[in-house]
Formats: C-alpha cells, structure tokens, sequence
C-alpha cells in the first residue's frame, strides 16, 4: 500500500524524536515501511492521511510496558489529536485507569510507563470486530513491536483489552481466565512460549470493564501478582 506525503504532525514528530534519542527506533521510518508492505483490505480500510501514533514514554526509568491494540477512535475527526499511544500525555479516562489503578497499585508512576499499540495507525472503523484484518497485517506490526520491547527486556509488560490478547495469545483467550474467574486457583499470566511477543505478558481488562465488580475486586491482587512475579 504505498502513500506519499503523510503529515505526522508537528507535535508527533517531536515525540517520535525523542523516541529516537531514548530507544534508537526511527518510528516514522519504520511506519513508512510497514504501509508500504500491507495490502489494504476493503473490509476495513487503513487510513495513511492520518498518520500514526507513537509510543508513550514517561521517563528513563521504565517499569511497566503497556500493549493496546490500535488508536482508532469512533470519531473520525478527533484522530488527528492523538499525540501518543492511549492518550497518556492529556488527562483523560485512559490516563486515570493506567496512572491511579494500575500504576499506584503496581506502586510506580506514570513517569515509569512505556505505552505503545500492536497497531500505531488508523483504521477506517474500530477493528475488533475486523480480527481477521488485523490477523493479515500482525507479522510486520508485530516485527516492530518486539524490536520496541527489546530495549526493555526485564520489564513486565500487561496488555489492555481481549482482542490484542487474542492477536498475541489465541482466539479463544479470555482475560478473566487469568484473573482467575470461575475458578478456584491461582492468577496465571500467558507465558513466554505461549506468547507471539516471545515473551511472558499479563492481561488486563481495558478501561471501561474495570467498572464491573469481579475486576474492581481483583484489581489490586492481580497487580500484586505482577510485582511478584518480577
């Protein structure tokens, strides 16, 4: 799929800057390439006039890696306001999620928190319900993703919703089955070997199910699980 004169915008490019300097990776090289290697699918087209989204980084000091799946927003015309992965530089309902239950539950900050998506760029509609699109286009996407976590190597990395837990585990994976639901045993995490990361990640529900009660309850115990087992 080949596209010409993609305006990143300036506040991205600055951010995919600083990138570069902390971990090395040209993202605006690397995006460039990956949709020159995709082939569209008419069942969900990928918008290349919208650029992409790079990760997030608080700090130099990172203790969590957090994974989503893409930045496709319903509303079409708030995509070019996505500076970085999640939101996580503008205050928001994402933010609140990942900074006041997951990190001070986890007890770091948000400066500790690196956060990029499997998928950095837009799709003309919210693909859970493409998984097979996403499927077709994983191996390049998912190529980039592991060079990311390369530069973090110990540390944990959660991932935020059911369909990128699907794309890096199996269709059948359930998040609460890692937060033990409907059973009487211990929390679990997807390990390394049965991981498309290489490595061993730990699922969480994404922002609007931490309003059900079984998550609200577990929440603190299955972060406690992740500094445990690290």
């Amino acid at each position: 799929m080949k596209t010409k004169g993609v305006d990143y915008g300036q506040e991205r490019k600055l951010v995919c800057q600083q990138l570069l300097k902390s971990i090395g990776i040209d993202f605006e090289r690397e995006l460039a390439s990956i949709f020159n290697e995709l082939t569209d699918e008419p069942s969900n087209h990928i918008q290349p006039e919208y650029g992409f989204v790079p990760p997030f980084m608080g700090g130099n000091d990172i203790k969590l890696i957090v994974i989503g799946q893409d930045p496709t927003i319903r509303k079409e015309e708030r995509r070019k306001n996505i500076i970085c992965t999640l939101n996580l530089d503008k205050q928001g309902a994402l933010r609140r999620y990942v900074e006041q239950q997951i990190c001070d539950n986890m007890e770091i900050s948000i400066d500790n928190v690196y956060a990029t998506n499997v998928f950095k760029y837009f799709y003309e509609r919210p693909p859970a319900d493409t998984l097979d699109v996403l499927k077709k286009h994983l191996s390049p996407n998912l190529t980039l993703l592991k060079e990311e976590l390369n530069h973090f190597p110990k540390v944990p990395v959660i991932t935020l919703g059911e369909p990128v837990l699907k794309l890096l585990n199996n269709d059948q994976a359930k998040v609460r089955y890692y937060w033990r639901y409907d059973r009487n045993g211990e929390f679990m995490r997807v390990e390394a070997e049965e991981s498309k990361l290489g490595r061993a990640f730990y699922p969480f529900c994404h922002q609007p199910s931490i309003r059900k009660q079984f998550y609200k309850d577990n929440l603190k115990d299955f972060c406690q699980f992740v500094i445990n087992r690290n």
